[in-house]
């Protein structure tokens, strides 16, 4: 999460939803604290840590932004940047699949070529409905979570932190001239802003069959009512 200077703005990052290239845009003309849970904060979270970084000040922003992104593009979104990115993960998550197979060196690896080729085939050959099938069920409120190993926030409902009526919510597919809105707000210059493309995937996603579809649709069955 971003929070303006003057602390009258917040940007909530929603993961696989551009939160990365917004970090690195309003970072230049905000104060970033989502470093500072170790995880991108829902929206009385973020509120919770800028009081705490401003012990002096009351914290009532007058805008928060998000993006919102169509729950099944995400969900491939979060699959190709797994499978990308974090290889270690899948040892986690399936761990009979790669018996013999040493673990990756970094758990974050931006570089696929660097991957080890019988980890890639492995990694490559795990179907996005056997990954929706490790994820944990939906939250449901009041009711704790038990956390899974395998590096999955990245694949949470959206609705996690959009559904908070003081989140004003813009689409994810107009994700440029939604960023420099909040750039602007944020009182930074929109108009040269250059905007980086920050773990974009490196080729098509995934195309989902019909059966796939409907199984990613139930998962995120609260992101489709948003």
């Amino acid at each position: 999460m971003i929070i303006s200077h003057d602390r009258q703005t917040l940007f909530i990052g929603v993961p696989k939803n551009g939160s990365q290239t917004a970090r690195a845009v309003l970072g230049q003309v905000g104060v970033d604290l989502v470093g500072e849970l170790g995880r991108h904060p829902i929206a009385r979270e973020a509120i919770r840590l800028a009081e705490a970084r401003f012990p002096d000040e009351a914290i009532a922003p007058t805008t928060i932004y998000a993006f919102r992104r169509d729950p099944i593009e995400r969900f491939c979104s979060a699959v190709e940047f797994h499978k990308r990115c974090l290889p270690n993960s899948f040892i986690q998550l399936f761990p009979d699949r790669f018996v013999g197979i040493e673990r990756h060196p970094r758990w974050f690896e931006p570089d696929p070529n660097a991957i080890n080729l019988d980890m890639r085939a492995v990694i490559d050959s795990v179907p996005p409905l056997d990954i929706l099938a490790a994820l944990p069920p939906p939250l449901v409120p009041g009711v704790l979570r038990q956390p899974r190993s395998g590096n999955l926030s990245f694949y949470r409902l959206q609705s996690e932190w959009l559904d908070d009526p003081r989140v004003t919510v813009l689409p994810f597919a107009d994700y440029e001239a939604g960023l420099r809105e909040i750039v602007d707000w944020f009182g930074g210059d929109d108009v040269s802003l250059e905007i980086p493309q920050i773990n974009a995937a490196a080729g098509p996603l995934y195309e989902l069959s019909m059966y796939e579809a409907e199984a990613v649709r139930a998962y995120y069955a609260a992101d489709l009512q948003l």
